[in-house]
This record gives C-alpha cells, sequence and structure tokens, in this order.
C-alpha cells in the first residue's frame, strides 16, 4: 500500500513528459514542487502509519500485561476463596465437636441431676420415717416398759441400729429400775459395735460395767469390750478383759468364747488378768 502513491506518481510525469515537451521551463519546475510535495505528504503518512501501529502494539502490550496480572489476581482470590471455604467447614467441624461434647456434658448432668434427685428423695423418704418412728417413740412412753425395749430390739435385729440406740436410751432414761434396764444398755453396745462404731461400743460396755455390776451382762460386756478393743489393736486391755471374763465368770458361756480368743493370740491362761496402765476398770 505504501507504493502505490510512487506508481501514481511516475504516471503523471511520464504522461505529463510526453504530452509537453515542448512545455515551458516553469511547467517543469511546478511539477517539481509538485513531486516535493507529495514525497512530503507520502513521508507524513509512512510517520503517522508507524505512530499509530507502535501504539497499537503498545495498547496491546498493555492490554497482555493487565490481562496476565488479572488472571493472576483472580487465581489469589479463587485460592482465598477456597482456603476461607476450607477454614469455614473446619470451623464447622469443630463447632459441630463442641456442641456434641456440651450435649454429652448436659446429659452426663442431668443423669447425676436424676440420681441426686433419687438420693434426696430416699433421705426425705428417710427422714419421715425417723420422724415418725420418733413420735412414736414420744407416744410409747405411756406404754409399758416391755413394749418399748422390745420395739428397741426388734431394730437392733433387723440392722436399724440407730432406732436401736434411740429406743434403748429412751427405755433407760424412762425406766432406770426396770429389771431389763442393764440389758438395753448392753444392746446399745452391741447396736454400736455391729455399726462397727468401735470407742461408743467400748464406752457403752464400760458403763454397763460401771452402772450395773450386779446385772447379769457383765460376763458379756467384759467380753465384747475385748473383742472392741481386739479390733482396735488394743491387745493388751483386751487380753485383760478376756482373762477376767474367765477367771471371774468361769461357768458363763463367754468363758470358753474368751479362752480361744486368748489361745488365737498365744496367751499363757496361767497369768493373772493385768488391765493396762492408765485404764479406768469398773
Amino acid at each position: 500500500m505504501k507504493r502505490i502513491p510512487y506508481v501514481c506518481l511516475l504516471a503523471v510525469l511520464l504522461a505529463t513528459g510526453s504530452s509537453a515537451q515542448g512545455g515551458t521551463k516553469e511547467e517543469l519546475v511546478r511539477l517539481q514542487n509538485d513531486v516535493l510535495a507529495l514525497q512530503n505528504q507520502i513521508r507524513m503518512l509512512e510517520k503517522t502509519f508507524n505512530d499509530q501501529t507502535a501504539g497499537l502494539r503498545s495498547l496491546v502490550a498493555q492490554l497482555n500485561d493487565q490481562v496476565g496480572k488479572s488472571n493472576l489476581f483472580l487465581g489469589k482470590i479463587s485460592s482465598s476463596l477456597e482456603e476461607q471455604s476450607s477454614g469455614v467447614k473446619s470451623s464447622h467441624q469443630t463447632l459441630l465437636q463442641e456442641i456434641r461434647n456440651l450435649v454429652s456434658k448436659v446429659d452426663d448432668v442431668a443423669t447425676r441431676t436424676s440420681a441426686l434427685a433419687q438420693q434426696v428423695a430416699e433421705m426425705k423418704v428417710q427422714a419421715k420415717a425417723i420422724g415418725q418412728r420418733t413420735f412414736q417413740r414420744e407416744a410409747d412412753l405411756t406404754l409399758s416398759g416391755d413394749q418399748i425395749y422390745n420395739e428397741a430390739y426388734n431394730d437392733l435385729v433387723q440392722g436399724n441400729f440407730d432406732l436401736a440406740i434411740e429406743g434403748f436410751s429412751a427405755f433407760i432414761k424412762n425406766f432406770p429400775n426396770h429389771e431389763r434396764a442393764d440389758d438395753a444398755a448392753y444392746n446399745i453396745g452391741e447396736a454400736h459395735y455391729n455399726a462397727n462404731k468401735l470407742p461408743q461400743a467400748i464406752a457403752a460396755f464400760t458403763r454397763v460395767l460401771n452402772d450395773y455390776p450386779q446385772g447379769d451382762k457383765v460376763a458379756s460386756a467384759y467380753f465384747k469390750r475385748g473383742k472392741a478393743e481386739l479390733a482396735m489393736r488394743e491387745k493388751d486391755n483386751a487380753i485383760a478383759d478376756f482373762k477376767i471374763v474367765i477367771q471371774k465368770y468361769p461357768t458363763a458361756a463367754e468363758a470358753n468364747l474368751a479362752k480361744i480368743e486368748l489361745e488365737n493370740l498365744d496367751v499363757d491362761l496361767a497369768k493373772p488378768a493385768k488391765p493396762a496402765p492408765g485404764r479406768r476398770r469398773p
């Protein structure tokens, strides 16, 4: 396309030269000037074309660079979205696990609360029963001593040791001279012993020996106190009580039992009983 103006110019010159061989010099000068003007225009068009081509190339390069940057930016956005999606998913899973743990804890608390409520209900029933029995004990004071004693003894046999102690104590308080008062005092010791309250049992059996030295529960009180002392590792006191039973009450049923206990302890039965130092004897 750039060579078309030159071809046209040559054709004009040839035509002019052939038709104006006899033309004037002025016409030749004018034609030369026109040729020069056309050449300048052609150069300006070429420059403009080159400038526009360079501009287009620069624009295309800028567009390509922009497209590359856009693709990179979109890639980063896509990666970020994927990471956020993964993080949200992980966060949701963590939250679900925490909710499951919380539900498990709530269930455990509910179970414990239910068990505690059951225990409270049972305690209320027991408290009500004890209250009723206490009221009944007070009402029973109008009854005979035998009835009070028998009811306390039934509690002892059934394993209601606290109620038995309460009943026998009330019996002794209201009927101190009753013929079965020493039995009631001894049974208080039995209740403590069976409840594994050994210090209280020893104290109760000692009261039997101190308060009822002529009663028929003395040998039993010595023997049973020795058993409680032996359980508490008071070996010397226990041996002393067992020997007293054998030496002072040889015909009592507890005498044979005391011998067995001493034999198990490898104790010489011929030696007299010697209470341990510092212990109060009846």
